[in-house]
């Protein structure tokens, strides 16, 4: 099961709870693969897994830091930071 996915240039790292894994393509093309009821794009880089979701903290500059089910945190930059609130109903 899928928590994360993070671009690196034109690699992924994936983050599962079997373990982590590269895959050699792009982030939008990963997406178009994922449900957009589970997976969300939270920053240019980073899709996250709702469900994999453990703390959403709000910070002072219009941003989330939101640490997931393998204990990494990750931030909702600025420019999702709307979309995220709607979509989880902030």
């Amino acid at each position: 099961e899928i928590i994360s996915a993070e671009s690196f240039g034109h690699t992924i790292e994936v983050y599962a709870k079997s373990g982590r894994y590269q895959a050699r393509e792009r982030l939008y093309q990963l997406e178009r693969q994922l449900d957009p009821q589970r997976f969300l794009r939270v920053s240019n880089s980073v899709i996250v897994a709702r469900s994999q979701i453990q703390r959403i903290t709000p910070t002072l500059s219009m941003k989330f830091l939101l640490t997931m089910a393998d204990g990494r945190t990750v931030t909702v930059t600025r420019s999702y930071y709307h979309i995220f609130k709607e979509y989880f109903g902030i």
